[in-house]
């Protein structure tokens, strides 16, 4: 039974045999640790924000087959709540302002929703250990999709203004989401072994959706990999840029275009330009489904609108039988 030694609280358990009494800052942290222990759950270590994640992440997340995209959310999280914050403080109103801070910064709702479904998972397992109550999450409205692509001209002031300013790194990034159609995450975590024979995998541990898939490596892409590989010894070329460069990188060129106040002009428009330009070229949309990754065919469907109009091919292949 918890109890204060000093100006702590000790609990006492017995693990595997082993009687432990660790030392908490509060009764409540001393006694959650002790009905943890008890239920066969991880052990606490400690309730604020950072250490508690850390700590219960392969638990919660373990079997979720993207972590990288979890831990993306967390390490933003981590911005914007201190590492000292505790868990049982962490209401409907502080939540209200963690959503504030992510606008403030320019965050798409779609992507402040994936970190609020985090947090949300989060404080459902400190509920379960009787930690606190998870409070009410009130998502946002988001938009039904980005309709903003690049078009020919501004995509060759991108390049030009990369090269000129000496981004090099900051280049080949978006080289290589233009002409891949992948996804930013996606082209942190790629490794060496992913590409061989003029050809990407991008693995399913990595992926939105959890499907592997295969993108042929051409043009402005290749040579984008090419260029990291020769800069970067590290297992993942593109991980010598870091991420928040890049941003602050992609924003200068906004500010370069005069596109600050244009909130669809952001790094994953290339993915979705990527596949506007597949359906307008009249690739089938079951091929630009599995070029994308997308999950369902529904999501492909967005483009096509985009597909050419012109049915004589169609008519003449009726006619080739008659």
């Amino acid at each position: 039974m918890a109890r204060q030694r000093g100006s702590k609280f000790q609990a006492d358990v017995v693990i595997d045999g082993v009687r432990k009494r660790p030392s908490f800052a509060t009764l409540a942290e001393a006694e959650a640790y002790e009905r943890a222990v008890e239920k066969g759950l991880p052990e606490i270590g400690a309730t604020t924000f950072k250490k508690f994640h850390e700590t219960h992440f392969a638990y919660i997340w373990g079997d979720n087959g993207a972590p990288q995209a979890t831990q993306y959310g967390l390490d933003a999280l981590d911005k914007i709540i201190p590492a000292s914050k505790p868990i049982s403080e962490i209401n409907s109103a502080y939540i209200m302002t963690v959503v504030s801070e992510m606008k403030k910064s320019g965050v798409s709702n779609g992507t402040i929703n994936r970190r609020l479904s985090v947090l949300s998972k989060l404080l459902k397992h400190a509920e379960k250990m009787e930690i606190t109550r998870r409070p009410p999450m009130d998502f946002l409205k988001e938009a039904e999709g980005r309709d903003r692509v690049l078009s020919r001209s501004e995509e060759a002031k991108m390049f030009e203004f990369f090269d000129h300013m000496g981004m090099t790194l900051s280049g080949a990034v978006v080289r290589f989401l233009l002409y891949t159609g992948c996804r930013l995450g996606e082209v942190f975590t790629l490794t060496r072994d992913r590409v061989h024979d003029g050809r990407i995998t991008f693995h399913y541990t990595v992926t939105k959706t959890s499907k592997t898939r295969l993108v042929p490596l051409i043009g402005p892409a290749k040579d984008a990999w090419e260029t990291v590989c020769k800069l970067s010894d590290l297992e993942k070329p593109f991980g010598l840029l870091p991420r928040d460069t890049f941003r602050d990188h992609w924003n200068r060129f906004r500010d370069h275009m005069s596109l600050l106040e244009d909130g669809q002009f952001v790094p994953h428009m290339l993915r979705h330009t990527c596949a506007s330009r597949l359906v307008s070229k009249g690739i089938p949309l079951p091929q630009v489904m599995m070029w994308m990754g997308h999950r369902n065919i529904q999501t492909t469907m967005r483009y096509s609108h985009l597909a050419p109009k012109d049915l004589d091919g169609a008519a003449k292949a009726l006619l080739e039988d008659a």
